[in-house]
């Protein structure tokens, strides 16, 4: 059967890893809103990667949320006010439908499964985020009831209270990504972690912490640690997924196919922020197949630029700041997006 490989596979995966989660603000306090004045508290734990029940996944993403709320956000906005009061206003909605609020938790790790469809689209499914903060069990609870006005089940797995309410509507998960949603699921893991998603994926996630299933193989990526580190992601890419791709470039379609992993990194800085993606390809040859077809659309994708104003900057300036070399048997693509181009981004969403 033909298969065709959609260009917007990738952003379609990140918007679907967008965060979908919450829990109560950490030690009781209220959470600071993105831009406002804040008394500095102490720096985060670290998710460590055993500290993660998630369920096995081909594709993992972890994001620092403290550092993209208190920092990133407000300094790309710092000149668009408007814009910046519509991402709070985005945040507080999606807690008043849900209880879940984006700005109480320190880091988020979600995990995916990458499905191919018998039309030749990739999915991303099963998707389940596990997040990292202070978390009251019975206070959780009651905001998720509070927000669904009492049409909440709770349901007992594995020794644990789930909470799941009924969506079937699309909604701005987190403030930042519109997702249609059928149900969501909530759990406090422990007294700092709450897992959800569809109610068979956290389930899913209390087996995992319970060793009742495979957890996912955090060694896919490289947690964000370092002070300037924002998102991280990677993943296996399971075989045969890509096979019989299509995008009009035979050597690219072969070197498509050949992919069985990726991984990245998201790093914040004054200046804007550093996006670096290696793919690793079975081979060296493959590598060196994929290197020179992507080096290749790099060098003609000035001309196929047809958008206008700040988007066709913004995509001219990508262009430009790219760099790919290859290594062995992978290749790697950096990027740098300046903070006035990453504030056309923001003004995008």
């Amino acid at each position: 059967m033909r298969r065709t490989f959609y260009a917007s596979t990738l952003a379609l995966t990140l918007a679907a890893f967008a965060p979908a989660a919450g829990a109560q603000t950490r030690r009781g306090a209220q959470a600071p809103r993105t831009g406002g004045t804040t008394t500095k508290a102490p720096a985060p734990k670290p998710v460590a990667a055993e500290s993660v029940p998630l369920p096995a996944s081909d594709a993992l993403l972890a994001v620092d949320l403290e550092k993209l709320f208190k920092e990133v956000v407000p300094r790309a906005l710092a000149g668009d006010s408007a814009r910046l009061a519509q991402v709070n206003a985005d945040v507080d909605a999606f807690k008043t439908r849900t209880g879940i609020d984006a700005r109480a938790f320190d880091h988020l790790v979600v995990g995916a499964r990458i499905v191919r469809l018998e039309s030749g689209a990739l999915k991303v499914d099963n998707v389940t985020a596990v997040a990292r903060g202070r978390v009251d069990a019975s206070a959780l609870g009651a905001s998720v009831r509070a927000a669904s006005k009492g049409a909440v089940a709770e349901q007992q797995y594995g020794g644990k209270t789930v909470y799941v309410t009924t969506v079937n509507d699309v909604v701005k998960i987190f403030g930042l990504a519109r997702v249609r949603l059928k149900e969501l699921a909530v759990v406090a893991l422990d007294p700092e972690t709450v897992a959800l998603g569809e109610p068979e994926d956290v389930r899913a996630a209390i087996d995992a912490q319970a060793g009742k299933r495979p957890r996912a193989d955090m060694g896919m990526l490289v947690l964000p640690k370092g002070p300037n580190d924002i998102i991280a992601f990677g993943g296996n890419v399971p075989a045969g997924t890509l096979q019989g791709v299509e995008t009009g470039l035979p050597g690219l379609d072969r070197a498509i196919a050949s992919i069985q992993g990726f991984y990245g990194s998201v790093s914040s800085a004054t200046t804007g922020i550093q996006m670096m993606t290696t793919l690793r390809a079975a081979t060296a040859a493959d590598a060196k197949q994929l290197f020179d077809s992507l080096d290749a659309l790099r060098q003609i994708a000035p001309g196929l630029i047809s958008m206008a104003g700040e988007k066709g900057k913004f995509a001219q300036n990508a262009i430009n700041t790219l760099k790919i070399t290859t290594k062995a048997n992978e290749v790697q693509m950096r990027l740098e997006v300046p903070q006035s181009d990453l504030t056309t981004l923001l003004r995008a969403l």
